[in-house]
C-alpha cells in the first residue's frame, strides 16, 4: 500500500496520528464542505483540477460562473454561522444587500406586486467574488490546504473493496506524475460530470438510480453599466414566466462595481437569443418597465447563453451498499435548474448535515457515509420539490412522476390559489418566501393559519 494511503488508512482508529478529510473539487459544495470538516479533521486537503485565482476571477472550471446565481435566505444564514463576518467583507466589496419584498419590483402572473420591507435581507454579487471571499478565508485556517492543478482519476479501495481509503491523481503538467493520497473520509463534490458511477462499478457497487425533470428552459446573460441617474424604486427587477402559456421570464440584479446582470429565460424551448436583434426584441417582449431598464443602462459584455438546465437526482441515498468513508454531495449528488438558485444554499445545507452525521457518531467514522447520504436526501428533498414542481407545469417537461389521484389533484388546486394569494395577502407572500428560500419547509404552506388567508385572499 502506498505510505501516503497507510498514513492516513489508520486514523479512525490510530490515537497518535492526525485523521485527513479529502474533499474533491473547490466547487462551492466543496468550499462549504471543507470549511465544515475542518471542525471534524485535523486536516483537510481540497484537490482541484484548476489553478485557483487569487481574486474574483473566472476559471475554466467553472464556466457558469458568469452566469446567474443567489445564495438563498437559508444559505445566507448558515454562511453568517460558518464565515462570521463575511457578509461585511462582500458588502464592502460591493455586495449588494437587498430587502426581498421591499426593494424587488416583481410581476408575478402578469401582475405587479406590492413592495413592502419583509426584514428578509439577501445580498446580491457575483459567484466569483464570494467564492474569492471564501477561498480566501479557509486558506486562513491551517487546517486546510488546497492541492490545485490536479485531477482525481480513480479511487483507491480498502478492507477489502468495502471503504474507499484514498484517491488516485496526475498533476496536468504532463505524463508521469500520478500520484495517490490517502483519506480517512472523501468527498465528491465534482458538480454535475462527477464520475462516481463509473467509480463506484469499478469497485463492485451499483451506479444509483436517476430521477431527471428537464423543462427544456434556457436563458441568456448580460452585464451592463448601472446608469448613474438610476432612480427606480427597486434594486432588483424580476418578471416571472407563467405556466403553461407565458413561458419567458427576466432577471436585472445588481453585482459589485455598479454592474447590472441582465438575465432572460425561456421555456419549453423559447431560448432567448444571443445576437443582438433577437436578445433586443426578446427584452422589449417582457414589457415596457424591463425594456426600458436595458436600454437605460450601458452593455459591457457579450450576451451568454446557457442551457442543460435539467433537474437531476442521483439516488445515492436509495443505494442499498455502500462504500465507507465515501461521500457525494453537492451538484454531484443533485444539480438543480439553476434558474430557481437553489444549489449553492442545498450545498451549504448537505455539508453541515455531514458535520452533524460526523458528530452524531462520536470518531467513529464507519457507518457515516451511508447515513448522510440519506440525509443529504432529505435535506435535497424541499428543493426538489419545488423546483421539479414548477417545471412540471410545462407542457413540454419531460421527467418526473405523474398522479393525479385526490390528494395529488387538491396541492396542485391548493398550491395555484396560494401563487394567486401572493400577490394580495402579504403575510401569505411572506410564508411562501420562507419555503421558496429553503428556511421552512413546504408543508408549512399547509398550516392553518396560512391555509385559512390563501381562502380568504379571494373576492
Amino acid at each position: 500500500m502506498n505510505a501516503m494511503i497507510a498514513d492516513a488508512a489508520t486514523g479512525a482508529g490510530g490515537a497518535n496520528r492526525p485523521r485527513r478529510a479529502l474533499v474533491l473539487g473547490a466547487s462551492m459544495a466543496g468550499l462549504w464542505t471543507a470549511r465544515v470538516l475542518a471542525d471534524h479533521f485535523d486536516e483537510v486537503v481540497v484537490l482541484e483540477r484548476d489553478r485557483l485565482p487569487e481574486g474574483a476571477a473566472p476559471r475554466a472550471g467553472v464556466p457558469q460562473a458568469r452566469q446567474y446565481h443567489v445564495l438563498l435566505l437559508r444559505g445566507l444564514q448558515l454562511l453568517r454561522e460558518y464565515f462570521p463576518g463575511l457578509e461585511e467583507e462582500l458588502i464592502a466589496a460591493g455586495a449588494v444587500p437587498f430587502d426581498i419584498t421591499g426593494d424587488v419590483k416583481l410581476r408575478s402572473r402578469g401582475k405587479w406586486l406590492r413592495q413592502f420591507p419583509s426584514g428578509q435581507q439577501l445580498l446580491s454579487c457575483s459567484r466569483l467574488l464570494l467564492e474569492a471571499a471564501m477561498r480566501r478565508r479557509l486558506r486562513q485556517d491551517a487546517r486546510i490546504r488546497f492541492l490545485e492543478g490536479v485531477e482525481v482519476t480513480g479511487l483507491v479501495a480498502g478492507s477489502g473493496g468495502t471503504r474507499v481509503a484514498g484517491v488516485r491523481y496526475h498533476t496536468r503538467a504532463g505524463a508521469g506524475s500520478a500520484a495517490e493520497l490517502g483519506g480517512d473520509l472523501i468527498v465528491d463534490a465534482l458538480g454535475r460530470r462527477s464520475p462516481t458511477p463509473a467509480w463506484l462499478q469499478e469497485l463492485g457497487y451499483a451506479p444509483p438510480e436517476e430521477s431527471v425533470v428537464d423543462s427544456f428552459l434556457g436563458y441568456v446573460t448580460r452585464r451592463y453599466r448601472r446608469p448613474a441617474n438610476f432612480a427606480g424604486d427597486w434594486r432588483m427587477l424580476l418578471i416571472t414566466a407563467t405556466a403553461p402559456h407565458d413561458p419567458r421570464g427576466g432577471l436585472i440584479f445588481p453585482e459589485e462595481n455598479g454592474v447590472w446582470v441582465v438575465m432572460m429565460a425561456g421555456a419549453n424551448k423559447d431560448y432567448p437569443p444571443t445576437d443582438e436583434a433577437g436578445f433586443d426584441a426578446f427584452a422589449r417582449s417582457l414589457g415596457p418597465e424591463y425594456y426600458a431598464a436595458v436600454q437605460a443602462a450601458e452593455p459591457i459584455s457579450a450576451p451568454i447563453g446557457y442551457r442543460g438546465t435539467d433537474s437531476r437526482w442521483r439516488h445515492y441515498e436509495k443505494l442499498d451498499r455502500w462504500p465507507e468513508r465515501y461521500v457525494v454531495l453537492g451538484d454531484a449528488f443533485c444539480g438543480f435548474n439553476p434558474i430557481y438558485g437553489q444549489g449553492m444554499t442545498v450545498a451549504a445545507l448537505s455539508a453541515v448535515a455531514l458535520g452533524e452525521e460526523i458528530a452524531r457518531a462520536g470518531g467513529q467514522l464507519d457507518g457515516v457515509a451511508a447515513r448522510a447520504e440519506r440525509a443529504f436526501g432529505k435535506a435535497t428533498e424541499g428543493a426538489w420539490l419545488l423546483a421539479t414542481g414548477a417545471d412540471l407545469e410545462w407542457p413540454e417537461t419531460v421527467g418526473g412522476a405523474s398522479s393525479n389521484g385526490l390528494a395529488d389533484r387538491f396541492g396542485r388546486w391548493y398550491i395555484d390559489k396560494l401563487l394567486d394569494a401572493v400577490g394580495r395577502d402579504e403575510q401569505v407572500r411572506l410564508a411562501f418566501n420562507e419555503v421558496n428560500q429553503l428556511v421552512k419547509p413546504a408543508t408549512s404552506l399547509f398550516a392553518p393559519s396560512v391555509m385559512a388567508r390563501v381562502l380568504l385572499a379571494f373576492p
